[in-house]
């Protein structure tokens, strides 16, 4: 911690509040304007989407099960 406090250039700390500032802007606009609500429903459904296809192409590689049947399964999970 001394060195940190005894270096003249401060430019890691300097970056490390910034990225924080960011990621602080970041999530506060998701979680308190309407828009950012759409922004987090849109990111759930894409992740969603995603996950189910990447499970249902591992699961017809490693089961007898096609992807659509993997698929449907997905869907009724989540």
């Amino acid at each position: 911690m001394n060195k940190l406090l005894k270096n003249e250039k401060h430019t890691g700390l300097i970056a490390v509040v910034t990225a924080g500032a960011l990621v602080s802007g970041a999530i506060a606009y998701l979680y308190l304007t309407k828009s950012g609500q759409e922004s987090r429903d849109k990111a759930k459904h894409a992740l969603k989407e995603a996950l189910k296809n990447h499970a249902s192409e591992f699961g017809s590689k490693k089961t007898p099960f096609s992807q659509k049947t993997i698929k449907t399964l997905l869907d009724k999970i989540l």
